[in-house]
């Protein structure tokens, strides 16, 4: 390749349309039979991606960030030609290796030697290369015990170590990976965190997803924020973040009463979330170190007399836990619930610096998960006198939290 042309990657023009609650199964009787109760319907159409153009340099790692359903998955199956555009081009330079769901791209009743082999066939290597590369593949992966049994014998979490080792160490011009680093234990992903840094550094190309915008940050150097299908925005990486976390706050703004999306057996369900400063009115933008209270308003099916315990987390924009109030932790019993009430969590120093930060609720009654609203409300810490002195706050492992409940 000359210098004329370093892209790795040019998409046209590209849209995928599905047709939805269309189960396709592999024989024909019951494709006869879809085919035949499908009669006279009208076919459910839906874009999970519209006209996208993007080119991606060689050599570029890109992080792919949007919300479930953005068309982030769809995308980079298309790239590995799992499935095809329903419109537009894609045009490739360079072999291409991909890490997408677990599972894909093995054949579970092969060995996991024979599977290493299988994958380098795929991506165009002769079986001498793999061969060479066997042991460093399988000491990256850890499974040398396990290299003869049929991956369908595997965890989820021994797939992953296989996958990411074959897909990292058989040299592609493009690597893909989607969310792997969620499957797996820390020592591992920083083992796969060094490896891509690595691959990076030779100069290949490196497109992944992850809700973790943490790992993004630090892997990335730019960011594509696919939402509904289409790119809203296409940048260096922390602009592509930012705009994502804007948007995604001006979208959240239903009241928590109707979320839908929520765990648990409603028992007491969260109805209502504000800050407040210490005279009781709602905050918009709170100051690191000033007093603050955190009040719950909570709906009761019934009266609860026993263990009502609420946990709230406070989370950074790049899904990173910095602090966690929890009243069972703290010793402050919920009194007993007879009605739909409001509860408060008082934080005399709020231990945040600058930033947005977005709090997740959990409430628990007789340890039974009743309530879980996941970004139930953001707030935005402007620099205030941080513990009285204008510092940095500590990291958060050895974060003293004072706070209490009422």
């Amino acid at each position: 390749m000359g210098s004329m042309n370093t892209a790795a990657i040019i998409i046209e023009h590209v849209s995928k349309t599905y047709q939805r609650g269309k189960v396709r199964r592999g024989d024909i009787r019951s494709s006869m039979n879809s085919w035949w109760s499908g009669m006279g319907k009208e076919k459910e159409e839906f874009d999970a991606l519209k006209d996208i153009n993007l080119t991606i340099q060689q050599g570029d790692v890109v992080g792919i960030i949007g919300p479930n359903g953005a068309g982030k998955s769809t995308l980079l199956k298309l790239l590995s030609r799992i499935t095809f555009p329903s419109k537009g081009r894609i045009t490739i330079h360079g072999t291409l290796s991909s890490m997408l769901e677990v599972g894909t791209g093995f054949h579970p009743e092969l060995t996991g030697r024979e599977n290493i082999f299988l994958n380098g066939a795929i991506i165009g290597m002769k079986r001498e290369e793999v061969a060479r590369k066997l042991d460093s593949i399988v000491a990256f992966s850890g499974l040398e015990d396990f290299l003869d049994t049929p991956v369908k014998h595997y965890s989820s979490g021994m797939y992953v170590r296989l996958a990411f080792s074959v897909a990292s160490h058989l040299e592609p011009d493009i690597l893909l990976i989607d969310e792997v680093l969620a499957v797996g234990d820390q020592e591992f992903r920083k083992q796969c965190m060094d490896k891509m840094l690595d691959v990076s550094n030779q100069g290949r190309t490196i497109i992944m997803v992850s809700h973790q915008m943490s790992y993004l940050k630090d892997l990335c150097r730019t960011g594509v924020y696919l939402h509904a299908g289409s790119v809203l925005f296409q940048g260096n990486i922390d602009d592509t973040i930012n705009h994502y976390v804007h948007h995604y706050k001006e979208t959240k703004r239903t009241s928590i009463r109707d979320r839908s999306d929520r765990r648990g057996t409603g028992a007491v369900k969260l109805a209502g979330l504000e800050i407040l400063d210490q005279n009781g009115y709602p905050l918009h933008l709170l100051s690191a170190g000033s007093p603050v209270s955190i009040r719950l308003q909570l709906d009761l099916q019934v009266a609860i007399a026993y263990d009502v315990v609420i946990q709230l987390e406070f989370l950074d924009i790049y899904g990173q836990l910095c602090f966690v109030a929890n009243n069972s932790m703290s010793n402050h019993s919920i009194p007993k619930l007879d009605a739909s009430q409001a509860v408060e969590c008082l934080v005399p120093k709020f231990p945040l610096n600058t930033g947005t930060y977005f709090i997740n609720t959990a409430i628990y009654v007789s340890n039974q998960l009743s309530d879980e609203v996941l970004n139930a409300i953001d707030v935005e810490v402007a620099p205030g006198l941080f513990y009285g002195t204008g510092k940095l706050p500590p990291p958060h492992k050895g974060l003293l939290v004072e706070y209490n409940w009422k």
